[in-house]
């Protein structure tokens, strides 16, 4: 074992943290109570400050802030440690530990499952969550390390009980900032930052401003336990959600208050959200244009909001695939800048009613190649009427086929008649290029 070097905090339990657990020691100008995580009984608290080997250098130890001392009652007797020469982050003594966008993490000595909320202090913002009880064995600047490596300066981490008030979560942020210097306020991009964090339960992010936050590329993808989302949080400056919340399978429902009104690439954003049920129609998705993927495997979306304004949008590739529990599609939205519908609408297993007119003004320019292939493959209960409605309104706009893939695939319900489209048919096939049409693997 690495001989300790760094100095010693004792942790006295009649002089826990500034103040009393009863009455924090001041307020901020805004009103809001410093409360040191040691007045709150945590389980775990590191500060860079002290208890870390060597000081200015290679981490290879990272002492609790009760090292030497008595723990407060909750308080784990793990450590943080770290053999592997190339994985040690670096220790300055201005009071953070600096990690690489590489490979440096630290190794908890034991693993620990304990559920609480994480508070993890760092140069890009100071982020608190309620975590549940997986086993965590490494960490990053944002706690448990999942593969994604992040250039962050870590100041504080602390896991404290799950009964901690909202008010408390923000004195404990206060005091990180104001007391050890980290930066409250994220900004810039956030791409990847919580991505895989499977321990993630709910954010506790209403003490920050994220106005300043303009890229949050992956950042929640495949955050599997995270259950809900605060609509509070100031997107207004997020221009890429690019698989954002992707695989959020526990999210139940997404917040209509949030202003996501700059966003262009919303391409995944809800990916496989598939406990969603109903998607809001307040946000202003006006500025999006790529939409690929966005509601992809969203298995539990029964219906789709007609108000949502999507008329920027030109990328469609892949769009409604699997919805399989979408039974109607709405006529209300503005797809006519679409260029790339392919794969769009694919296993749409319960969808039924298709709109008449909704490509009567689709006015896309060139068309992508392949625009509409596989378009409604494997929509097995789509009506005879529907493909009807979706053949007359692409025939009405006049639009000519692409010079590669011109291919229009339905599947649909044989069921429920042959469908009337001998029109359509020969408009469609009399454009330069032609069009071709294939319903249930037969070509017309």
């Amino acid at each position: 074992m690495t001989e300790f070097a760094g100095r010693i905090s004792r942790y006295r339990p009649e002089r826990a943290g500034v103040c009393s657990a009863t009455r924090p020691a001041c307020r901020t100008p805004d009103g809001i109570p410093y409360w040191a995580p040691l007045d709150l009984n945590p389980y775990l608290y590191f500060d860079a400050r002290v208890n870390v080997s060597t000081e200015g250098g290679e981490v290879d130890l990272w002492y609790p802030q009760w090292y030497g001392g008595t723990a407060p009652p909750n308080g784990l007797s793990d450590y943080l440690d770290q053999g592997t020469a190339e994985w040690k982050p670096i220790h300055s003594t201005d009071g953070y530990i600096q990690f690489d966008n590489v490979d440096t993490r630290l190794e908890y000595d034991p693993p620990v499952s304990q559920a609480g909320v994480l508070i993890c202090a760092t140069d890009n913002g100071i982020f608190a969550y309620e975590v549940d009880a997986d086993s965590v064995d490494e960490i990053t600047a944002l706690g448990f390390e999942t593969g994604y490596f992040q250039t962050l300066k870590l100041y504080a981490m602390t896991l404290l009980p799950a009964t901690v008030s909202d008010l408390q979560i923000a004195g404990v942020i206060q005091y990180f900032e104001e007391e050890l210097g980290a930066t409250r306020n994220p900004a810039g991009s956030l791409a990847t930052y919580w991505l895989g964090r499977t321990d993630l339960v709910t954010p506790k992010l209403d003490a920050l401003d994220f106005s300043g936050v303009t890229n949050l590329g992956l950042s929640w993808y495949q955050c599997n336990s995270l259950s809900e989302f605060p609509g509070t949080l100031d997107l207004s400056s997020v221009t890429y959600f690019y698989f954002c919340f992707a695989a959020c399978s526990s999210l139940t429902e997404f917040p209509a208050e949030l202003d996501l009104s700059s966003g262009q690439n919303f391409g995944g954003s809800w990916y496989g959200c598939s406990s969603l049920s109903q998607f809001p129609g307040e946000l202003d998705l006006s500025s999006g244009q790529n939409f690929s993927q966005s509601w992809q495997n969203c298995t539990s979306l029964s219906q789709f909001p007609g108000e949502l304004d999507l008329s920027s949008g030109t990328n469609f590739y892949y769009c409604w695939q699997g919805c399989s529990s979408l039974e109607e599609f709405p006529s209300e939205l503005d797809l006519s800048s679409g260029t790339y519908f392919g794969s769009c609408w694919q296993n749409c297993t319960s969808l039924e009613d298709f709109p008449a007119n909704l490509f009567d003004y689709w006015s896309p320019g060139t068309p992508s190649s392949s625009c509409f292939v596989n378009g409604w493959d494997g929509c097995s209960s789509l009506t005879a009427t529907s493909v009807e409605n979706i053949l007359n309104s692409i025939a009405t706009s006049g639009v000519d086929a692409p010079a590669s893939g011109p291919d229009i695939t339905i599947d649909y319900d044989d069921g429920t008649g042959p469908p009337d489209i001998t029109s359509a048919v020969t408009t469609l096939k009399a454009c330069s290029p032609a069009w071709t049409i294939t319903l249930n693997g037969t070509p017309q």
